[in-house]
């Protein structure tokens, strides 16, 4: 009775990965865009889609890097649940989501007093809007993206962009 539980057991382990794998399609890729609120600088990111079988929304964690003036380093990091809007025969598809982001802040400067830094890290809701287009086997995409910082004197966010995402 051991050995067939152990066999079972083993089993198991060995075609659930498969099974979920299967049914789990992921895209990466970099994307590009300006803030055209508060920060109003460029930036640079990577997005990755995790589509799961059967769950309505793709899972979504997103880095941004800002091009922030000199002594400042600005970032984000963070998840967002996508709702896609199904076209029926389009390689269009429209998109909305939300999330949350992690945000990080840092100042240095050197003054004729001395040398100093400061640097916060604020969490924010993020609202997201865009359209991918299919081409087989890569998807460009544009998006907005509005991001709500909580945090004393935090600044809003708007960003435009764009990216390419690849299958995986």
């Amino acid at each position: 009775m051991k050995r067939l539980t152990w066999t079972t057991l083993l089993l198991a382990l060995f075609l659930i990965p498969a099974t979920a794998q299967a049914q789990t399609e992921i895209s990466l890729g970099p994307k590009v865009g300006f803030d055209v609120a508060d920060i109003s600088e460029p930036y640079i990111g990577a997005d990755v889609r995790i589509e799961l079988e059967d769950f309505p929304v793709r899972i979504n964690p997103t880095f941004n890097f800002y091009f922030a003036p000199e002594n400042v380093t600005f970032w984000s990091i963070g998840a967002n649940g996508l709702f896609d809007f199904e076209l029926d025969d389009s390689d269009i598809t429209p998109y909305a989501g939300a999330g949350l982001q992690l945000f990080r802040t840092s100042v240095s400067a050197t003054t004729q007093f001395g040398s100093f830094s400061a640097s916060a890290t604020d969490l924010g809701l993020t609202g997201i809007g865009g359209a991918e287009f299919d081409l087989d086997g890569f998807r460009p995409f544009v998006q907005a993206e509005l991001g709500l910082i909580f945090g004393t004197g935090s600044p809003t966010l708007l960003g435009l962009g764009g990216g390419v995402l690849f299958d995986l």
